[in-house]
């Protein structure tokens, strides 16, 4: 017994059988931890996480017009804007080469005069009405959500850009949008879009109401000759099945304007997309 005790305790003084048994207190330890941090270790790396706790965080990703969070990266910022980079059917394009429909589009506005609210959500200067505007376009009706600004013109007609370009972003019934755009020159003032300048928000996400009312009706082009194609929104997600009204006729603006917008927003126009199989209605 006298002998059998003395090699027991050789045994537990020797280096290596102190590092067996440390692992083995590290491996019971690790056994008995609560089931609420084992399951949460798991479920951070759970594939079957519910889609809208990871949709959410996608679609807060940050893009931009400038560094690394270019147009030509927005593809690759979140899997919500995959499309931006796999879609067919992107816009803006270069209007050219069309053809005329075989039936001519009815377009008309019916824009009211309404108080508006103006923010800049740090991409562009959005403006929204109070009072319901709309346009029918073969008597289907399209009602306003917005309308905003990109500087230079993002579509290009015949390969030439313009200093700015109108977005009035529309959307039915069912949900389906159509953008109608206008390019703005700067060669002549408009008293009223001069009106609405003057309270351009600096403060990014924060809604200015404009102490006037305005109908677009006195600043958009009385011609209501245009373009038309199937696109998308040309800010992420890029979601396509958009119809792009482009209306022949710009708008006019001062230099001054496009300077002042410029240097609160700087430029904010997506490149060029390719056009692939789509054909551009002239009417």
């Amino acid at each position: 017994m006298k002998n059998s005790f003395r090699s027991s305790s050789r045994e537990i003084c020797h280096p290596l059988f102190l590092t067996l048994k440390c692992l083995m207190v590290i491996l019971l330890g690790m056994t008995i931890l609560p089931n609420s941090q084992i399951f949460a270790t798991e479920a951070h790396n759970d594939p079957s996480t519910p889609p809208q706790d990871t949709s959410k965080k996608n679609q807060t990703a940050h893009w931009d017009y400038l560094g690394v969070e270019n147009p030509s990266h927005w593809g690759m910022l979140s899997k919500e804007y995959k499309t931006c980079e796999a879609g067919n059917r992107q816009s803006p394009i270069n209007i050219s080469m069309t053809h005329h429909g075989d039936h001519q589009q009815k377009l008309e506005f019916h824009y009211q005069t309404s108080q508006l609210h103006e923010m800049n959500n740090g991409h562009t200067i959005q403006v929204s009405h109070v009072s319901g505007c709309r346009i029918d376009l073969n008597d289907h009706q399209y009602k306003l959500r917005q309308f905003h600004f990109h500087t230079p013109s993002e579509h290009h007609i015949e390969g030439k850009a313009f200093p700015m370009e109108m977005h009035l972003v529309h959307q039915d019934a069912k949900g389906h949008v159509l953008v109608m755009t206008v390019m703005m020159e700067t060669d002549a003032t408009q008293p009223v879009l001069s009106k609405l300048w003057k309270w351009l928000p600096a403060q990014t996400d924060k809604e200015v109401s404009i102490p006037l009312e305005l109908s677009l009706t006195d600043i958009l082009p009385t011609n209501t000759h245009h373009y038309t194609y199937s696109g998308s929104l040309t800010t992420p997600p890029c979601t396509e099945g958009v119809q792009w009204i482009v209306l022949k006729e710009p708008m006019h603006v001062t230099q001054e304007d496009v300077d002042q917008f410029v240097h609160i927003i700087g430029h904010n126009a997506r490149p060029i997309q390719p056009l692939r199989n789509r054909h551009i209605d002239d009417d």
